[in-house]
């Protein structure tokens, strides 16, 4: 356990040092959430934009910039090191997750914090839901994340991610509702994670109604996704 608060620790100062990473990850859902807010465009209200909102939040810091970051720290033979030390890979994967949940929980914190305060956001928040969402929807994502930069080349890994961030954008009831998308289109959004965890954060803040298959997907991506990371990630490019 020393071994992991250490190398939580580690990966937190690390994240600081990498100042403007952390600022896009703030700044691109908040920029988001500022325009639909202040101009009413598509007639948005916040209430419907901020289970989006922190969806992507998530995505974008558990999968895309964690297995980018973790990718190249991999090609450069970081983690090599790492494997010599008695931290074992699901340390590892678990001090990273670890760290990627702190740093959302800011991000979360600024989102809910510039509704309430600049929009007169006002809910009853479900904090079980919300807390589940939070926690489920980090495994899930940071653990798919982690099986992409362990076992990809970092360049791979680079394209892989970008890619896969911008299908589960477009098909996890962000950018348009899962609802709208074509019939074969909305059962993959279903049994993937970013639309059931779109889904749980909408019932935690704006009482809209989640379904059975949405929580199973959510929880299912939650226990897989750590699991083959922690089983098939290898410390160096082979």
């Amino acid at each position: 356990m020393r071994a992991i608060v250490a190398q939580t620790r580690f990966e937190l100062t690390n994240a600081a040092r990498r100042g403007e990473a952390f600022l896009l990850l703030v700044l691109i859902p908040l920029g988001i959430l500022l325009f639909f807010g202040f101009t009413g465009l598509f007639g948005l209200a916040v209430d419907e934009l901020l289970p989006g909102l922190l969806a992507l939040s998530i995505l974008s810091a558990s999968l895309t910039s964690l297995a980018i970051s973790t990718g190249f720290e991999r090609k450069y033979h970081v983690l090599k090191r790492l494997g010599a030390t008695p931290l074992p890979r699901f340390g590892l994967i678990l001090a990273k997750s670890l760290s990627v949940l702190i740093t959302e929980i800011v991000q979360v914190a600024i989102l809910v914090g510039v509704a309430f305060t600049l929009f007169g956001w006002r809910a009853d928040v479900n904090a079980g839901l919300f807390i589940a969402a939070l926690l489920l929807g980090t495994a899930a994502l940071s653990g798919i994340g982690l099986l992409i930069a362990g076992t990809l080349r970092a360049e791979a890994t680079l394209a892989v991610a970008n890619g896969l961030y911008l299908v589960l954008l477009m098909l996890g009831g962000i950018v348009v509702p899962v609802s709208v998308l074509p019939p074969f289109l909305n059962e993959a959004a279903r049994i993937l994670p970013a639309a059931p965890l779109t889904a749980l954060f909408g019932a935690a803040v704006h009482e809209v109604t989640f379904t059975a298959t949405d929580l199973a997907a959510l929880v299912f991506w939650a226990v897989v996704g750590p699991a083959l990371a922690t089983w098939f990630f290898t410390w160096e490019e082979s």
